[in-house]
């Protein structure tokens, strides 16, 4: 052999070992972390909930705004039916969002679906790659990569800060390990869930910091993500449900400031959405002491509240028929 030769074999040999040591590192922090990952519980649990609850059922479909805005206990009650919350976060997108909750829609269900303004159509690379890790089913709702290196620059990006991951975990503390609803400091955690999927790890947590102005002020093109929503609503009618459009809650200071954008949106689904419409954006505006971490994540109270006016607004359009 000479000494090209031996060269090219050694670097085909040396990176042969190091996509396999990456593999492998990624295999060991999936199988690690998949027992409280925040990401993992959302995606997997709650599709667990949904397929061992008979039908007719509630479904709620949306992001996190959804996970910390209704008490599902109260729907339950109130619509005499069994209810899961299947709110996701909003940074998976439309796509992958609507797409993914159809699989859990069955004759005779009621469904809410309820999107962020800010909301994109298709998710980042870094939060789909993240969501794919533990539900592989996520793959199919990926962007497609315009081009090869983009293709294999954000699968080797994703990769590597696994691994990176893998090692932080190895010679620090992670929280996530051992939190529970029960402790004043967790929130984002696997077990952060009731058992009809809202989010409840933050009622013993003190409130943190809220930037209420990291929001849009100009108007935002919806268009996409109302054709993500229509296919969805004609789908949903096809299965024999239900189904019903709720504005997300928004802290009053974020409104004042984005209201030109809140508008445009609110301007584009009722004219393009082929649904019912629960009321106005103004009438999910509540009071910046309201939330909790984010201005669309109600505090317990103000779930119960947004609950309680989800309901009416419902009442409302029953009443018309």
């Amino acid at each position: 052999m000479t000494g090209t030769k031996k060269f090219i074999y050694k670097v085909f040999l040396l990176g042969a070992i190091i996509i396999g040591s990456v593999w492998v590192f990624n295999k060991i922090y999936i199988a690690q972390t998949y027992p409280y990952e925040y990401l993992g519980g959302m995606l997997n649990d709650k599709h667990a909930l949904a397929q061992k609850t008979p039908s007719p059922k509630v479904l709620w479909v949306g992001g996190s705004s959804g996970s910390f805005g209704i008490n599902s206990d109260s729907l339950q009650k109130n619509l005499d039916l069994p209810v899961v919350n299947m709110s996701f976060i909003a940074p998976l997108g439309t796509y992958f969002l609507l797409n993914d909750a159809l699989k859990e829609v069955k004759k005779g269900d009621k469904v809410f679906v309820s999107t962020e303004y800010d909301i994109e159509k298709y998710s980042t690379p870094q939060v789909i790659y993240s969501a794919v890790d533990y539900y592989p089913e996520g793959s199919i709702y990926i962007e497609k990569d315009t081009t090869i290196v983009d293709f294999i620059g954000h699968r080797v990006k994703h990769k590597l800060a696994n691994v990176s991951k893998l090692f932080w975990n190895v010679f620090s503390k992670n929280d996530a390990v051992n939190a529970n609803i029960e402790d004043n400091t967790s929130v984002y955690f696997r077990s952060a869930f009731s058992p009809k999927g809202d989010i409840i790890s933050h009622v013993n947590n003190t409130p943190k910091k809220v930037d209420f102005f990291l929001f849009p002020r100009a108007p935002i093109n919806y268009s996409k993500q109302i054709d993500d929503l229509n296919y969805f609503v004609g789908e949903v009618r096809k299965r024999g449900a239900e189904v019903y459009y709720v504005f997300p809650p928004l802290a009053e200071s974020t409104y004042n400031y984005g209201k030109v954008a809140v508008e445009s949106v609110e301007k584009q689904l009722n004219e393009k959405l082929n649904c019912n419409i629960l009321g106005t954006a103004k009438d999910f505006v509540r009071k910046d002491s309201s939330f909790f971490d984010s201005f669309y994540h109600l505090k317990p109270a103000g779930r119960d509240h947004n609950t309680e006016q989800i309901l009416e607004l419902y009442k409302q359009t029953q009443t018309k028929r």
